[in-house]
């Protein structure tokens, strides 16, 4: 495929501390607030919770090895695409591609619509579709901080991560002296045993909360010294995440009681009201609109990178690709824009919920696949980070998340089958894209 020409490139703005909180931010933003009722509630038990978070902690870090030598391979802008591209070829990147910039939208709606409805609990508001018009706001607002440049979104970045960790350890270090529970005072609904139902649901729920791990890689062009700043963004975020979870879940089942977290959307703030009564509650919806910010901030910021990619290999039209004197691709980042906006107004977001994490899962076994080959295609350079266990730790990784797709596949067949409809869009666009790359030529 033809570059296309008269293209500005994009600029080294960003270092270790943007990468940082781009893979803790638009992480651990979402988990600490709503996945541990959702997990609570999937598995019915105290014990399962704790296992889960740290299987899927372990499989993370697992993963975010394996990238780290991706990254450091191909410093590339788009994400997942140049890996796919490199070993699989057009079509194999483009369906990568497409399913990443999807469920970045589908993501940043999703997030958008609860930052609007902690606002809208915030702030005296009595309009009808309160919490919408918020959200809405809120998308506007942060493409218009990106299209002013790279560098005030990265500084929202960094700010919202920063707050988001120092109110949460804040919280945890609060609670260390809190006493245990009563032993009966809310009523734990049981699991009728873990189901494979409940088991892919459970699983669904633990998939969302860690994505974004690995945001870091869609900033490689615009990152000095990529395969270093990569490495450690994406090993140290994770563990700085893995951490942040088990310490956090620990510290709720040891003092609220376990129907407690089963009935809150928002655990935390369960447990801030025992530190600072009704206070609590608002302190943690604060800090939840400032994770959601941070998230919404940081799929934005992704998803513009991923139509930025498309369109200067000439998949999209190559005004995509074109950059600001600031660092943004602005037409981008007004396409990534408006289909958050229509999917947030949609009132079908709710549901897509179960797809993306479907499609997250997808393109990790193209990415995670591509390292076979590239190794075979060209050796590792002296100094380059190299993925620890490799061929073992990568093969499990494929294993493992092919066996998630599976077991999706059988259990949860009806959003399966919408992922993969999904993924096969991308067909008439790789077709469209060298149509006109042949007439053009």
């Amino acid at each position: 495929m033809k570059t296309p020409s008269r293209i500005a490139g994009l600029r080294r703005l960003v270092g270790l501390g943007f990468g940082l909180a781009v893979a803790v931010g638009g992480t651990a933003g979402t988990g600490v607030l709503t996945s541990p009722g959702e997990l609570a509630r999937a598995l019915g038990g105290p014990g399962p919770v704790l296992v889960l978070w740290v299987v899927g902690g372990l499989y993370t870090l697992l993963a975010a090895n394996t990238m780290a030598e991706l990254a450091g391979r191909l410093p590339q802008a788009g994400g997942w695409y140049a890996y796919a591209e490199a070993a699989f070829g057009e079509f194999p990147a483009v369906a990568v591609a497409w399913a990443d910039w999807t469920s970045s939208c589908v993501t940043g709606a999703l997030v958008a619509l609860l930052l609007g409805e902690y606002l809208a609990q915030l702030l005296p508001l009595a309009i009808p579709h309160g919490p919408t018009w918020l959200a809405v706001l809120a998308v506007l607002a942060l493409c218009l901080v990106q299209f002013r440049g790279l560098r005030e979104g990265s500084r929202a970045q960094e700010i919202t991560a920063a707050v988001l960790l120092l109110g949460v350890v804040g919280l945890l270090v609060a609670s260390a002296w809190l006493p245990g529970p009563p032993p009966v005072v809310a009523r734990v609904t049981p699991a009728a045993g873990l189901t494979a139902v409940s088991v892919v649901a459970a699983l669904q729920v633990v998939v969302f909360a860690y994505d974004g791990w690995y945001g870091p890689i869609y900033f490689a062009e615009e990152t000095p010294q990529p395969g270093r700043t990569l490495s450690r963004a994406l090993l140290w975020g994770v563990a700085a995440v893995l951490g942040l979870y088990f310490v956090l879940n620990a510290t709720l089942l040891r003092v609220l009681p376990f129907g407690a977290i089963q009935g809150s959307e928002l655990p935390l703030a369960e447990l801030a009201a025992t530190l600072f009564g009704p206070l609590g509650r608002k302190l943690v919806l604060s800090l939840g609109v400032v994770a959601m910010v941070g998230v919404l901030n940081s799929v934005l910021l992704m998803a513009t990178r991923v139509l930025f990619a498309l369109g200067r290999a000439g998949h999209l039209p190559a005004r995509l690709a074109r950059v600001h004197g600031g660092g943004t691709p602005r037409p981008a980042l007004v396409v990534a824009g408006v289909l958050t906006l229509g999917l947030l107004l949609s009132g079908t977001v709710a549901e897509l919920e179960a797809i993306t994490s479907v499609l997250f899962v997808g393109y990790y076994v193209v990415g995670f696949a591509a390292l076979f080959k590239l190794r075979r295609l060209q050796p590792a350079q002296p100094g380059d980070f190299q993925a620890w266990g490799h061929p073992w730790s990568t093969g499990l990784l494929v294993a493992l998340s092919v066996a998630f797709l599976v077991m999706n596949a059988v259990s949860d067949t009806g959003h399966a089958l919408v992922a993969l409809a999904l993924v096969a869009g991308a067909w008439p666009l790789w077709r469209w894209a060298r149509k006109s790359a042949t007439v053009a030529e």
